[in-house]
């Protein structure tokens, strides 16, 4: 095997794109919109946002709801614990405008840019998103930010009917690239998006962020990287390993 061979697949949000100021932009519009919000409203974003992680309809078997369903969903929980009523469509439009304000800012996480982007490109076969983010949303980003000159697949949860760690996702990600999972890493900031890869039969490697890092168990085999350049050297080591193993 060499590094050529191999395929790299990343989750999106907090792998590669930093989303503190998304939760920024919702307390922003939570203080503008919702009277009586302007103290709570940096803890209810961030509640938020882990909240509709949590609350994704991930399990196989369990009908799928789009992701902004979920997250207007939480919003209206949250602020209705605060003795503060919103309708579904209040919740739905104030995250729309909340992402509207995101976007132009939109910018990569600590250690992930073009140059290094590119330099990935040129050692692997291939390069992929997996994201439970919404088709449109998505594909807003990734205009924004360019990516679609550096990945040859990205794939989302809306597109597939299913969220990580279902094995659906993985296998649209693999099938889509015309890689096998055994010549495959995932990279994620969360040990559950991991399992799901390990699952299928992906290596995987653990990048902490912080924001929905959770300590939930890695696979077995799976790397923890200190920052993403590190994921060179473990492709390096890889490219050294016998034909077969691993």
């Amino acid at each position: 095997m060499t590094d050529r061979g191999m395929f790299v697949l990343f989750d999106l949000g907090e792998t590669l794109v930093d989303l503190t100021d998304l939760v920024g932009r919702i307390a922003d519009r939570l203080r503008r919109e919702i009277p009586g919000m302007e103290q709570d409203a940096e803890k209810t974003s961030h509640d938020w946002i882990r909240r509709t992680s949590a609350s994704l309809p991930r399990a196989e078997g369990v009908p799928f709801v789009r992701e902004i369903d979920v997250a207007a969903m939480v919003l209206r929980e949250l602020l209705a614990a605060r003795g503060i009523p919103v309708t579904e469509s209040g919740a739905d439009e104030l995250l729309r405008r909340a992402w509207n304000d995101f976007e132009p800012s939109a910018r990569f996480c600590p250690g992930v840019s073009r140059e290094w982007l590119g330099e990935l490109q040129g050692l692997v076969a291939g390069l992929g998103v997996v994201t439970d983010g919404d088709i449109v949303n998505v594909n807003r980003l990734v205009k924004r930010l360019d990516l679609g000159r550096y990945f040859d697949a990205i794939i989302t949860s809306e597109a597939v009917r299913a969220y990580k760690p279902n094995p659906r996702i993985y296998r649209a990600a693999l099938e889509a690239l015309g890689a096998a999972a055994r010549d495959s890493i995932f990279v994620s900031d969360t040990p559950l998006d991991l399992q799901g890869a390990a699952a299928v039969g992906m290596r995987t490697a653990l990048l902490p962020r912080g924001l929905l890092s959770e300590s939930a168990t890695l696979p077995p085999g799976a790397v923890r990287l200190s920052s993403p350049q590190g994921l060179r050297d473990v492709l390096a080591s890889w490219s050294k390993e016998p034909s077969g193993s691993g």
